[in-house]
């Protein structure tokens, strides 16, 4: 019945590491009914293919894990999931009802260990696991999408059970409305917009189900747009009015506090970081999901479809205040801005020197095929890799950004390969983040998917590095033994490569873009510093 359900939501395919039992069972069902299981070495990482593939297949994910140690595991899997609202539902066999009394091995309370990274925890047991096996599909797609946990225990005799985590305390009412800021109609915020002449517009990822009311109001009305990084593509960076990257960093202040008027669409409050406000200016918010943060007091919150708040607005949109090519400038200025930064006077590494990440990402930019996919870990290396990139398209670049967590981008990576098997995927990482899940080079051998994976290699945390007390630094804590990455990915059947310069870089980029590949970039980490002053300040 569970498997049942999986078929009529459209899954596709399961992943995950199992352990015996209902686990085998749940794999084997699957398979009977046309679903292939991809094996990871991780659970998190099998978390993070799975809901990846559902994000860009627009149904859920699907893991299945074991109990105990398994369950554990994947807590950073389910977290992702949630923070950066991928659709995930996690299966997991637990120690069995009717002998938990007396056996403790493996006994851990899973669903209170999933429960504060969830959207909802349940139970599947004999009665009724179809339909809250339904339940808990349609609850990790609906926005903000986000992981479901469920245990399953046919030996337990109540019924099947969903559980929906509350939100944190405070930050809504009892019917859920936003507190953030109260409601108006639709005439306080079009009075707003019509005394704005320098409006600029945030696009974020709750707005991906407006897309096309999304770029024909901004074309329309020739907005200024600025994209969230989970927003890129959704207004494409060709576009007339793409001003560039929101971050709430300095690359996009000089732009904001300039504005009258910030119009916020489908900007979820997960995705900016954490730093104060920058504009004065009046805020309308334009949501499909109430606003449950105090990210900024909004003036006006215009809770329902995107689209139709759009349309009521449209029309008393005033840009006359702006020069004319604003978006490009701003855009333009942000990659000079980027392009220009360089090592700190004075500075020294005490790596061998390597390629400019600015010039990698440039090189890759260019050599990159028209229609491919990347994924970008967290790192230094993402403050380059993510403006320097052209998106043009849904869903093009993906990247953790809710939850920032490392190890993100190789199991994104898989999940995409395997959802979109016509195009190439590039993975960019760095060497912190690729040791995290450095096994699951070996799952993309095995199913010889077509994912070049680009690391990043200065052996070191260099964002951290960045953060650390100048008068008296710890290269203990952030300096790794540098790893030759090529050779071991060669071990596990990859075409690897080395690039210490930009030519080499270069000659290696040109190559076929097909099959498994690892580039292993000596990546020169002086510039960072000027790198993250001029992106984040």
């Amino acid at each position: 019945m569970l498997v049942d359900a999986l078929a009529d939501a459209g899954v596709e395919l399961l992943t995950g590491v199992p352990g015996g039992g209902s686990n085998l069972a749940v794999i084997d069902a699957a398979r009977a009914r046309g679903m292939p299981f991809v094996l990871t070495h991780n659970e998190s990482a099998a978390c993070m293919v799975a809901a990846t593939h559902g994000l860009l297949t627009d149904r859920p994910g699907v893991a299945v894990v074991t109990r105990g140690p398994g369950v554990a595991a994947a807590t950073n899997g389910l977290a992702q999931a949630t923070l950066d609202r991928h659709p995930l539902v996690l299966v997991a066999d637990r120690v069995a009802h009717d002998v938990a009394d007396r056996v403790a091995h493996q006994r851990i309370d899973q669903l209170a260990l999933a429960a504060p990274v969830c959207k909802a925890v349940g139970t599947l047991t004999a009665t009724n696991p179809g339909g809250v096996a339904r339940e808990a599909l349609a609850a990790a797609a609906h926005a903000p999408a986000g992981a479901i946990h469920l245990d399953v225990d046919v030996t337990d005799p109540g019924p099947s059970d969903l559980v929906f985590t509350p939100p944190r305390a405070g930050s809504a009412g009892p019917d859920g409305a936003p507190t953030s800021a109260p409601h108006r109609d639709v005439h306080g915020a079009r009075d707003l917009v019509a005394r704005a002449r320098r409006p600029v517009m945030l696009v974020g990822l709750g707005a991906w189900p407006a897309t096309e009311a999304v770029r024909t109001f901004a074309q329309g009305v020739g907005i200024p747009t600025l994209t969230t990084y989970q927003a890129r593509g959704l207004v494409p960076d060709d576009a007339d009015v793409a001003a560039g990257i929101f971050t709430n960093g300095r690359f996009e202040r000089g732009l904001l506090q300039r504005a009258d008027l910030v119009l916020a669409v489908g900007l979820d409050h997960v995705e900016p970081i954490p730093a104060p406000w920058p504009s004065s200016a009046p805020v309308v918010a334009v949501t499909a999901t109430p606003i449950r943060d105090r990210y900024h007091d909004s003036a006006v919150v215009l809770l329902g479809p995107v689209g139709d708040s759009l349309s009521r607005l449209a029309s008393a949109v005033d840009t006359s205040g702006w020069p004319p090519d604003t978006a490009g400038t701003a855009r333009r200025s942000m990659l000079d801005d980027l392009r220009t930064a360089g090592p700190a006077p004075g500075a020294s590494s005490t790596a061998p020197i390597g390629v400019p990440p600015v010039a990698a990402m440039d090189l890759l930019q260019a050599r990159r095929p028209a229609r491919s996919t990347v994924t970008v870990d967290a790192g230094a290396h993402m403050l380059a890799a993510i403006p320097l990139l052209e998106v043009v398209r849904r869903h093009e670049l993906l990247v953790s950004n809710g939850l920032a967590t490392m190890g993100f981008a190789i199991p994104a990576a898989i999940g995409a390969a395997l959802a979109r098997p016509d195009e190439p995927v590039i993975a960019i990482t760095g060497d912190g983040g690729l040791g995290m899940v450095l096994a699951e080079l070996e799952t993309i051998v095995r199913h010889d998917l077509d994912v070049t994976v680009v690391v990043c290699n200065d052996a070191r945390l260099s964002l951290i590095q960045i953060k650390q007390d100048r008068d008296d630094p710890s290269p203990q804590a952030v300096e790794y033994q540098r790893t030759d990455f090529a050779t071991v990915a060669r071990g596990m059947g990859m075409v690897a490569m080395t690039a210490t310069t930009t030519g080499e870089l270069d000659a290696a980029l040109a190559g076929p873009w097909r099959g498994p590949r690892l580039l292993d970039v000596a990546i020169d980490p002086s510039t960072y510093p000027a790198i993250l002053a001029a992106t984040r300040g």
